[in-house]
């Protein structure tokens, strides 16, 4: 296969070094792999997947809340310490970390501490205390679960009623999940605790969700929470990675980089509305191709201005949003360049699972998270949609399996893609600034710096073939390309020529 030549040859650029700064694979272990036939994905099905995901080039996974819950998607924590049965045991859990680190693959989990599900033993304790009150007024002393939760005789916008008293308890997301009061020293020690735990079975960190509905619309205490996890889950482990969901503005995530918080979900370069969609859906026009870059330098600048050792986040999409193939409309060459300006990124990089396939879906929440698309025969651990999920008629670029042995599939872009990544450090770890005399027409082009390392990328933003001049880069080489197409990418004499859509990198020549 041309993808295996490929891989050798970007795989002897070098390797990255050993820290967070990895490409993290997002898994919603309900839709993923099912290994007992029950319909239901599991962490035995992660476990013998994993093979698959070194082959990708993943080296960190991200695992959707994994604990006890009444729904499907796990975000009303019923047990901070233990595993959902429908996803396995503890020992599992345990089975799945040692083969992750036999493959340098690092695990971080789902941190849902905005709220805990309404049949957490906390909320279900002081519910039932204040049934038991009648008019007098509630002892933290009597039941300290009292003021774990934000309760209230007023009733609130975002608040529901405790049935069978005249108090209200605060759930801005819904009535089955009560917020907790994370002003509460008990409830921080609490989830310190939780951290503790699972980093002490051998976690590397951890997600956080909601992190700006902590204090919903109220920013300053929102990061003071964010700094607090920051500094306890860096105390309970030195390396330890924590990535906040904080889904808002430029400007606010660049604010909430004040909290020291080493990542943030890049959500202004991200989703359907970010900058990468918005460029790709402006090909072709210099002022939007060139913008990219430009973007990239300002975000880089505000977010290292607010947090000198912050690592990006980049994504594409993830289980709230509409998958990103969906909105490149069925085009292979957008989506694979959509990939590209994604991995491209410094940073810690973020695949929603099957997006390596191109998988599509949006609509209601389950149809974003449907059954991994393994085979066409949906069997080898394929899992029943969860429930209101409503699968696409068709997936435009067909299964893994169709694909695996395509040079020219999604998937195997993907594979070359992450290897050009991980080869050349500079990819991720560098300091972006746009590169002003190949920025031009519909080329963006963007330099990375880091230490005395760096590398030029090239991306033609544009259906039509474009040219880069390097009579000025007599020094760089081209290094690493990535043909959307399949026409090739060429350097005659200093001309570089870059079919539709196709993507460059260059290194400083070795003396």
């Amino acid at each position: 296969m041309k993808t295996e030549q490929a891989l050798t040859q970007i795989r002897a650029l070098g390797e990255s070094p050993e820290d967070n700064y990895r490409v993290w694979y997002e898994i919603f272990v309900y839709s993923f792999c099912d290994s007992n036939g029950d319909g239901i994905g599991d962490l035995k099905g992660v476990t013998s997947k994993l093979d698959y995901l070194r082959e990708l080039g993943i080296n960190g996974i991200w695992l959707m809340p994994i604990h006890p819950s009444a729904s499907y998607h796990k975000y009303n924590v019923s047990d901070y310490r233990s595993i959902d049965p429908a996803y396995g045991s503890i020992e599992d859990f345990r089975e799945l970390l040692e083969e992750c680190g036999k493959r340098n693959i690092r695990v971080i989990l789902d941190l849902v501490v905005n709220h805990t599900g309404s049949d957490h033993a906390w909320f279900t304790a002081a519910c039932e205390y204040l049934r038991a009150l009648g008019d007098a007024e509630p002892n933290a002393g009597d039941c300290p679960y009292v003021n774990y939760y934000n309760f209230s005789r007023e009733f609130r916008t975002g608040y529901t009623q405790v049935p069978g008293t005249d108090w209200y308890y605060e759930s801005q997301f819904s009535p089955d999940m009560p917020d907790l009061n994370l002003g509460s020293e008990a409830v921080r020690a609490e989830i310190r605790d939780i951290m503790a735990y699972w980093l002490g079975l051998g976690v590397s960190g951890f997600r956080v969700d909601a992190a700006k509905e902590f204090y919903s619309g109220q920013t300053d205490a929102n990061i003071e929470v964010l700094s607090w996890l920051q500094q306890t889950v860096t105390e309970l482990k030195e390396d330890a990675y924590l990535v906040a969901e904080v889904w808002d503005s430029f400007d606010q995530v660049t604010r909430y980089y004040e909290s020291g918080v080493t990542s943030i979900f890049n959500y202004p370069f991200g989703d359907s509305t970010g900058k990468i969609i918005k460029v790709i859906r402006g090909a072709g026009n210099p002022a939007t191709v060139t913008s990219f870059a430009t973007a990239l330098e300002k975000a880089d600048r505000a977010y290292l201005g607010a947090n000198p050792d912050y690592i990006d986040a980049p994504f594409l999409s993830n289980h709230d949003v509409g998958r990103i193939a969906g909105f490149c409309g069925g085009d292979p060459a957008k989506t694979k360049l959509a990939g590209a300006m994604n991995l491209l990124m410094s940073g810690s990089a973020f695949l929603y699972y099957g997006e390596e396939i191109g998988m599509t879906g949006s609509g209601n929440d389950p149809s974003k998270r449907a059954p991994m698309y393994w085979n066409t025969q949906r069997d080898s651990g394929t899992t029943q949609p969860p429930p209101e999920c409503v699968l696409p008629e068709s997936y435009p670029f067909g299964s893994l399996e169709e694909q695996r042995f395509d040079d020219d599939s999604i998937y195997n872009y993907y594979r070359q893609l992450i290897a050009i990544r991980q080869a050349i450090p500079a990819i991720s770890h560098g300091r972006a600034a746009a590169e002003a005399a190949l920025n031009t027409g519909c080329v963006s082009a963007f330099r990375k710096t880091w230490g005395e390392e760096s590398c030029i990328v090239l991306l033609n933003i544009s259906p039509e073939t474009s040219q880069a001049d390097l009579s000025g880069y007599g020094d760089w080489t081209l290094a690493a390309a990535l043909s959307a197409e399949g026409s090739p990418i060429t350097l005659e004499g200093s001309t570089l020529v870059l079919p539709p859509y196709g993507a460059a990198v260059l290194l400083p020549a070795k003396n």
